[in-house]
């Protein structure tokens, strides 16, 4: 009997921790992951790749007919479905191909638009970034990410842009999916679990 109630003490002890973790915790866990909106006029808006991306271009283009900066960058791998790269007679579809014609369709010239296909991760990003900009004689970009992926995304680009005459500011996309003071989803809690894990990775990598 004893053995039970000790079992059943457990059980409910761990459903206390989770719901006080859910209830309490993981909206400062998820808000430490945004970073503040710093956008000021720049030379250039740098959107990162990650799948379609379809509200950091969004977001992008808002920022373009502001007239905040007059050229976007566009970040991203091949794009993949399944496992497999997307492919239609030997042509490959990248991320920023992609998001080049999202932005188009909005409205925005071709010839203000620059592709940036050789990165595979944000860290990649950064350096590839980094060379263009600096082979482009900009000084100034505004980066555009999801908010929950931002805070990695600032301390990964303010790294390898430190020693460089570059100024960075931030602006997150809007992102409807992920909405603070609400009820966490199953997913949102992982993709929030995951980012920490890879701000650790790039933390101990770089």
């Amino acid at each position: 009997m004893k053995k039970f109630l000790s079992k059943k003490n457990l059980f409910f002890a761990a459903i206390l921790v989770a719901a006080f973790i859910y209830l309490v915790l993981l909206e400062p866990i998820a808000r430490f992951l945004i970073v503040p909106d710093t956008q000021k006029p720049s030379e250039s808006i740098v959107v990162l790749g990650g799948g379609l991306g379809v509200q950091r271009v969004i977001h992008a283009v808002k920022l373009y007919e502001k007239g905040i900066a007059p050229i976007i960058i566009l970040t991203g791998q091949e794009m993949e479905f399944d496992g497999r790269k997307i492919r239609f007679k030997d042509i490959k579809l990248t991320e920023p191909r992609l998001a080049g014609m999202l932005a188009k369709m909005y409205g925005v010239p071709e010839d203000i638009l620059f592709f940036e296909e050789r990165s595979q991760n944000t860290y990649e990003d950064a350096k590839y970034v980094k060379e263009d900009l600096l082979k482009m004689g900009i000084h100034s970009a505004i980066i555009v990410s999801d908010p929950f992926h931002m805070q990695r995304v600032s301390m990964i680009f303010r790294k390898v842009f430190k020693d460089t005459p570059v100024s960075l500011t931030f602006s997150p996309a809007d992102d409807g999916e992920f909405l603070l003071g609400g009820l966490w989803s199953p997913g949102e809690i992982k993709y929030i679990l995951t980012e920490y894990t890879k701000i650790a990775y790039y933390i101990i990598r770089y």
